[in-house]
């Protein structure tokens, strides 16, 4: 197993392939989020065997507010793993790696969204649900992400309610 961590446009062509895969058309028509209008990721975790791309995470940087105070968030976001690699310890290696990279950097907290049946995995990696509110930014406006739950990964400052402001899109 090879983990990078690559610039998140000059990499997205090394990850585009699993996207496909992972959600092709078909799958996507039946996800509560295939509208949403996401933001590009800053740094790409790659998961890499025989130099084939099995697993991805995002990794989006961003200045926000937590009830109105400004902090340093590191979202992760398109997490995916190729179906006949799952299982196998790839998305916890790159989340682990996610992990490392976010300390490197000194932001305050990690922020994810990710769907009901992966909140358990997310768990055992130290992430936690998020019982207050996120906002953030779509072509129509600012609006509440409450499509699918958030968890944070605290680090320096993490919040355990109130309101995440994204200032932005989400991840």
């Amino acid at each position: 197993m090879r983990i990078e961590v690559l610039d998140g446009d000059s990499a997205w062509p090394l990850a585009e392939p699993l996207d496909r895969e992972v959600y092709p058309p078909e799958v996507m028509a039946t996800l509560p989020w295939r509208d949403v209008v996401w933001a590009h990721a800053d740094r790409r975790v790659l998961v890499r065997e025989s130099g084939r791309v099995l697993c991805h995470a995002g990794l989006f940087f961003r200045d926000g507010l937590v009830d109105g105070r400004k902090v340093r968030i590191c979202g992760v976001g398109g997490v995916m793993t190729a179906a006949d690699a799952r299982r196998r310890g790839h998305a916890s290696a790159a989340m682990k790696r996610a992990a490392q990279v976010m300390r490197e950097e000194g932001v305050d907290f990690g922020l994810l969204f990710c769907e009901e049946h992966n909140v358990g995995f997310y768990g055992t990696l130290g992430w936690l649900a998020f019982p207050g509110k996120v906002r953030c930014t779509q072509p129509g406006g600012p609006m509440v992400f409450d499509i699918i739950p958030a968890m944070i990964l605290p680090l320096e400052a993490a919040p355990r309610g109130g309101v995440i402001d994204l200032c932005g899109l989400p991840w």
